[in-house]
């Protein structure tokens, strides 16, 4: 019997594994040519905007020029919702089995809207819609699989790792973000699906940049110093200063969206779309790092070059330009914007603590510390964040110091219980796609079929529909009934589960879960009021 059940599990684990190394692959040479399409339109973008200087009639055109790309993107918008916005709350959605999903609309739509932002200098990074092309190049592989409806989200997931991984040079951090933050747990098959495409993703990417000549880096980085045991009272002081930074960002952008929907009746979608890219044109012929990715502005930030003066109102322009690159969804990502932001605030406390005793040598260390520590706070994900500090620096002797700046950030910040921003992000898009919908709960009761998907799995392994947890399990072998407390029970052939779940739409679901637990047996609906009043 156990020979038996082992096969079973090796039946279904296997085949995730080569559709994730697959996808990998593909997610690897496509993210190296978004990258590389992604820093030629913005070389086009600074050209463009320097050239246009030169005669007021270019510049009357380049304002023409953003107002068409504008209401461009409008209308791509308009035809594929699943590209507006941010990349990575968009793929957290489908990924978590919230969000709907076209993976080929998705997949050229990202691709085009985003070309589209960086040529105009729109302030979003590569970052996002890396992340969700990797999760369209993931559907798309899975979709070759006879049971997508069970393998798909596993695979998925990893092809978001492995665009994360490859666009930020970061694979490691890119096991973690699809882990941590995604699925917000660790279980064994999802560990093997992400690691498997994002080993698969960066063997390519670094390949063909060594064929190419490219860097497969995020950042070509100076000489960092070390922190040592006698600094430690300036990073708990820069733990601090970043929580609050955490908190300003996240109130604003709350106070932001709550102020939008005040006065949503006043500005349509291409309106805002317009006035913003308009804004973006004005940047473009007079501060250059007010726009585009911010990648420059953090090389920026960790010198000592830009005057205290000049850090503070680069903070505040891109604070005001995140807000408005949120509220007009403009195509692109916000994960670089977003550590730019922390970077200028970090800069600013480095500027703080070199005053006050900390070695100037350590100034472009702690300001990329805090540049992490703050991305670690908005996401809530404070082991992707220590690891990306690594992996960008290099620094593996200073884990305790990274430990202490990125995990105070994130105590403190807990302690305010404020709404991560991907989270808001993410709320939005759901309050988007089920406007006017009424969600419904009911108890399913299934009986797991020979070779079904979940044979041999322990229930947190397994990605159920969302907003659903495993009520109770019986066994075929005992006939014992077992509450699931940890999610540790194993699903074996002849159990029978109740599901508690709340959806949508029912076909939608049921065909969920037939690929789960099989189609050899009915799955049974129970109305959720009268299996309470059945049970009690």
């Amino acid at each position: 019997m156990r020979r038996y059940r082992h096969r079973e599990y090796l039946k279904n684990i296997v085949p995730c594994v080569g559709f994730s190394a697959a996808c990998g692959l593909i997610t690897g040479v496509v993210i190296f040519l978004f990258k590389f399409g992604a820093k030629k339109a913005e070389e086009a973008s600074v050209w463009l905007y320097a050239t246009a200087k030169t005669s007021p009639l270019y510049v009357a055109l380049v304002f023409a020029a953003l107002v068409i790309f504008a209401l461009g993107m409008w209308l791509l918008h308009k035809h594929i919702a699943e590209v507006k916005g941010g990349g990575i709350p968009r793929s957290e959605g489908v990924l978590r089995g919230m969000l709907h999903f076209r993976w080929f609309k998705t997949l050229i739509g990202t691709i085009v809207g985003s070309m589209v932002s960086f040529f105009c200098g729109v302030p979003v990074g590569s970052e996002g819609p890396a992340v969700l092309i990797g999760t369209a190049l993931g559907a798309m592989t899975a979709h070759t699989s006879r049971h997508f409806g069970a393998r798909g989200r596993y695979v998925m997931t990893g092809g978001a790792g492995a665009g994360f991984a490859v666009a930020t040079g970061a694979p490691f951090a890119g096991i973690l973000f699809a882990l941590e933050e995604i699925h917000k747990r660790f279980t064994p098959m999802l560990v093997v699906s992400v690691s498997v495409s994002v080993l698969a993703a960066t063997w390519v990417n670094r390949l063909l940049c060594a064929i190419y000549g490219m860097s497969a880096t995020l950042f070509d980085l100076p000489e960092l110093g070390g922190f040592a045991l006698s600094h430690v009272g300036y990073l708990l002081l820069l733990g601090l200063i970043v929580a609050i930074a955490v908190a300003i960002f996240d109130i604003s952008i709350t106070l932001f969206g709550a102020l939008n929907k005040h006065f949503k009746r006043f500005l349509s979608a291409p309106v805002k779309l317009v006035l913003f890219f308009l804004i973006v044109g004005i940047f473009g012929f007079t501060l250059h790092d007010a726009i585009y990715s911010g990648h420059h502005t953090i090389l920026e930030a960790i010198t000592m070059h830009p005057t205290l003066l000049l850090l503070a109102a680069l903070l505040v322009i891109r604070l005001v330009m995140m807000l408005f690159v949120t509220d007009s969804g403009a195509t692109g990502g916000i994960f670089i914007p977003t550590l730019a932001i922390g970077a200028l605030f970090s800069a600013l406390a480095a500027r703080l603590l070199t005053a006050i005793g900390l070695p100037q040598e350590l100034y472009a260390l702690t300001v990329l510390l805090g540049m992490c520590a703050f991305i670690g706070g908005t996401l809530r994900a404070p082991l992707t964040a220590a690891v990306l500090f690594v992996e960008l620096t290099g620094q593996f002797t200073d884990l305790f110091y990274v430990a202490l700046v990125i995990f105070t950030v994130n105590f403190i910040t807990e302690l305010f219980h404020l709404t991560p921003f991907y989270d808001q992000a993410l709320d939005n898009m759901l309050e988007a796609q089920n406007e006017g919908r009424t969600p419904t709960i009911a108890y399913f009761e299934m009986k797991v079929s020979p070779g079904a998907f979940v044979v041999g799995k322990p229930i947190r392994d397994i990605l159920w529909p969302a907003s659903s947890v495993v009520v109770s399990v019986t066994h075929a072998h005992n006939q014992s009934t077992d509450t699931d407390n940890d999610g540790e029970k194993h699903l074996y052939v002849g159990d029978t589960l109740v599901l508690r779940s709340r959806y949508y739409d029912k076909d939608e679901i049921c065909a969920l879960l037939a690929s789960l637990v099989g189609k050899d047996h009915e799955i049974k609906i129970t109305d959720y009021r009268h299996y309470h009043q059945h049970t009690h």
